[in-house]
């Protein structure tokens, strides 16, 4: 069964070319697809990841600010809100192009902030890096790291992929920790910034240490350093599967994510 789930992962992955190749060649696409499966899960009730489905086992019992770090095309938002309805998000994205249409998106929506800033350990003024292919830019994915920026764009995920049609654009960009941002009761916080989790985590070390919020983090596994971090906080890795939270994490192939959740917070969730 892990082989199976582990190969569907990969197939689904490899999937993934066509409609990027295409983007690259008719950028109008982006914007189309964009709004077609926005409407589409909303209407399904359908996360942009199953394990946001978790958010519906403990909506009703943790009452406070849910927390989206790494903002892109506002997935996470949408996924949080399929659950949590009515739930005040606070969402951070670095690019000022991202963070300005989203910013537009949910102008009349009093529940949801969005934050034109990148978090990580220090208040500092870094460089944002946006990978551009063949003229078009690839906005959600960008990062902090210009390696990472520009490894993502390459033959194995793009069809006739030419590195001389790459290039790689910068832009300043104001970063803080989450510690300083005052946030009112963070009940959950949502953790995807390619590859610079443990920076954003050490940052929030005060946030975590009072408020013991749910974590979910990207690749987790690939992050021993950050895994030893939480847990000398308290923290421990959990799975969301059929319905519930498992404790370790997840199969090779099932999933990306890692939840992290205190011993107090499990009790609270799970009525024990």
């Amino acid at each position: 069964m892990t082989d199976l789930k582990a190969q569907l992962g990969l197939l689904k992955w490899r999937l993934k070319k066509y409609p990027r190749t295409a983007q690259s060649y008719f950028p109008f696409l982006k914007e189309v697809k964009d709004g077609f499966y926005r409407a589409y899960r909303r209407v399904l009730r359908k996360p942009s990841d199953g394990d946001f489905g978790a958010i519906a086992l403990f909506n009703d019992v943790l009452h406070g600010t849910y927390v989206d770090i790494g903002a892109n095309t506002g997935q996470s938002i949408e996924s949080i809100k399929l659950f949590a309805p009515d739930a005040k998000i606070v969402s951070f994205e670095p690019n000022p192009e991202l963070a300005g249409r989203l910013k537009q998106r949910y102008r009349a929506d009093a529940n949801v902030r969005i934050r034109a800033i990148g978090l990580s350990d220090a208040v500092v003024v870094l460089q944002l890096h946006v990978p551009v292919y063949r003229g078009f830019v690839y906005d959600g994915l960008a990062s902090l790291n210009h390696s990472n920026a520009r490894g993502w764009i390459n033959r194995d995920t793009v069809f006739f992929f030419s590195p001389t049609r790459l290039d790689v654009r910068s832009h300043r960009c104001q970063v803080e920790t989450l510690d300083v941002q005052a946030i009112d009761n963070p009940v959950f916080i949502k953790v995807d910034v390619e590859g610079l989790e443990t920076n954003v985590i050490k940052g929030g070390i005060e946030t975590l240490r009072q408020h013991e919020p749910i974590l979910l983090v990207e690749s987790l596994h690939d992050k021993p350093e950050l895994l030893e971090f939480v847990s000398a906080l308290g923290f421990r890795p959990y799975h969301f599967v059929a319905g519930k939270f498992v404790h370790g994490f997840p199969t090779q192939g099932a999933t990306r994510n890692t939840f992290l959740v205190t011993d107090w917070r499990m009790i609270q969730i799970s009525g024990r």
